[in-house]
């Protein structure tokens, strides 16, 4: 049995659901917050929470980890040159989810997700 174990469930099949996971993380790292429906903003949570924890050391094993996940060279320099400094003294709830409301078209829950802590990115010449 599987007690416990939260499975990211959609209606697509697992690998367009784990491409879809990916491709929100990719995102989120880039652009720092992201607006989408409520049950992808929780699932997308842990995942992201899983990934910083990796980002706090740079090691051969975390650096191959991420690239695995991810599958972006420019989330990787953010990680470890924006990210890693902010968060390594720091154990959890690097990501918070805020609700806001119903989207009028079709009526679905919407929330951002974002940093609970302030990550400036520097700029790469």
């Amino acid at each position: 049995m599987r007690h416990g174990v939260k499975k990211i469930k959609f209606a697509n099949g697992i690998d367009a659901n784990r491409a879809l996971v990916r491709k929100l993380a990719v995102n989120f790292f880039l652009k720092g917050k992201l607006t989408t429906t409520l049950p992808k903003a929780k699932a997308i949570k842990s995942v992201i929470e899983r990934l910083v924890e990796k980002m706090k050391i740079k090691s051969e094993a975390n650096v191959n980890y991420l690239k695995q996940k991810l599958d972006s060279k420019e989330v990787l320099e953010i990680a470890y040159r924006d990210i890693s400094p902010v968060i390594s003294k720091i154990n959890g709830g690097y990501v918070r989810i805020i609700k806001l409301g119903k989207r009028e078209s079709d009526a679905a829950e919407v929330g951002r997700i974002e940093w609970a802590y302030p990550i400036i990115k520097q700029k790469t010449i």
